[in-house]
This record gives structure tokens, sequence and C-alpha cells, in this order.
């Protein structure tokens, strides 16, 4: 991609936690920048099969009464507990755990990270072993525009999510941003 570069670099926040920081090297003439403010989980391999950790409660999988009546109420079914989360559970562009399966339960939305958390804890109370997974997208822009809110401007939709704390990058082809990562 000719004409796009993308810089790294490291500074401490207040709390003397490392943040980075990634920039378009336009966007530094506008002062434009995208702060990725949570650390990103170092990799760690898997096991091969699922173990007692992939069925019980953390801090953020409640399996509270309520958690394990609504998976009971979509009879334990895999694809019903996915669809059903799919369908009735609202997006939030922010990032990182914010209220955990309970509060997303509750308040039928949440982040990615929320809604991922009320999906595991719907699984695990019926008795399927679950886990997080972490990963980055390159998403087109016309679809990030409408997903956080029908914005008519690539430049808004990314401020949006950059509000929210999610860490993204424009990622630009024939002289526009055409993708978001």
């Amino acid at each position: 991609m000719s004409g796009y570069a993308r810089f790294q670099t490291l500074s401490m926040n207040k709390c003397g936690e490392a943040r980075t920081r990634l920039c378009k090297a336009s966007s530094l003439r506008r002062r434009e920048a995208v702060f990725r403010c949570f650390p990103i989980p170092p990799p760690i391999t898997l096991p091969a099969t699922p173990n007692a950790a992939d069925l019980a409660a953390t801090e953020d999988i409640q399996l509270t009464p309520a958690v394990k009546a609504q998976a009971l109420a979509l009879n334990n079914n895999p694809v019903q507990i996915y669809n059903w989360v799919r369908n009735n559970i609202s997006f939030i562009p922010s990032y990182w755990s914010i209220q955990g399966s309970e509060l997303t339960l509750q308040n039928k939305r949440g982040n990615a990270f929320d809604t991922a958390s009320l999906l595991i804890a719907l699984y695990r109370a019926a008795g399927i072993p679950a886990r997080y997974v972490y990963g980055t997208i390159d998403v087109p822009a016309d679809k990030v525009m409408n997903w956080v809110g029908g914005v008519t401007k690539v430049e808004a939709a990314r401020i949006l999510l950059g509000q929210g704390g999610i860490p993204n990058t424009g990622l630009v082809s024939g002289g526009k941003v055409s993708t978001i990562s």
C-alpha cells in the first residue's frame, strides 16, 4: 500500500503503564492518532483439549442463577445460545471488559469482550467448555460506519471507535481509507 506507513512508539501514561501509539504518517501532520490504552495479552498456547478451567466461573464469566436460567431456557443448546446472544445483545463500541456476563445479560448490550463473556458464561452454564480467543480483524470502512451508528465519514467512525477505547487503524487503498483494522 503506497503512501501508508505505520509507526509504533511507547510512551508512559501517568499510571506508569506502557501505552502503544499507532499513527499514519499523514495523520501526524493533522495531529490525529490512535492510542492503544490497554495491554494486549501475551500469546499463549491453549491446551488441545478442554480442561476444568473451560467450565469455571471467573471475574468476567459469572455463572449466576440468571445466566444458568437463560442457558436452560435455551435448552443448553449451543446453536440456540449463540443465536440468542447474536440476536438479542446490542453492541456498544468500547474496549476491554467493562460489565462481565451478568450485567451484559441484564442490560442486553455490551462490547465485544462483554458479549464474549456472556456467550462463554452461557456455554459453561450449559456444561459446554468455552474460552476466549483474541485477535485483530480488517473490516471494510462502510461496514464500520454502519456498525457505529450509520455515520457518513470514515474518520467519524474511527473517532467513535477511538472514543470507546477501541484501537483502530485506517488502511488506505486508491487514495482513501477502505478498511479499518
